[in-house]
């Protein structure tokens, strides 16, 4: 099955990495399990059970989550292909079983057949 590829959009205490740090991600019913996607081999697993809030926004033509986790934030993108794959799909069905992922019609919007306008709003 194909890896979610999630895109820092910030450092943070969460992953390591700079802004626009690619990681591979296999989700997995209690966690996300997080490779760099080049360099560094080590994984990190992030638990759901870890997650206090989320937050879908649009901003510079891409769909943001952006996440509390424990105490710290992680703010993330991805290819819009990733977003409407099985493994986008059930990584947002597994973050919304904790926590309510606010502004899904943000998520609509920029999955939907006339997402070229929700990314210039």
């Amino acid at each position: 099955m194909e890896k979610f590829i999630l895109i820092l959009g910030e450092q943070n205490n969460v992953l390591p990495g700079k802004t626009w740090t690619q990681y591979n991600v296999e989700v997995t019913d209690k966690e996300m399990i997080c490779a760099k996607k080049k360099g560094d081999n080590t994984a990190i697993n992030i638990s759901f059970d870890s997650f206090k809030e989320a937050e879908f926004g649009i901003g510079s033509g891409n769909l943001w989550l952006q996440c509390k986790i424990g105490e710290d934030n992680l703010n993330f993108c991805a290819p819009r292909r990733m977003w409407k794959s099985e493994q986008g799909k059930y990584l947002i069905e597994k973050i919304n079983s904790v926590v309510e992922i606010k502004d899904m019609k943000a998520y609509k919007s920029y999955t939907g057949p006339f997402f070229i306008f929700a990314m210039f709003k």
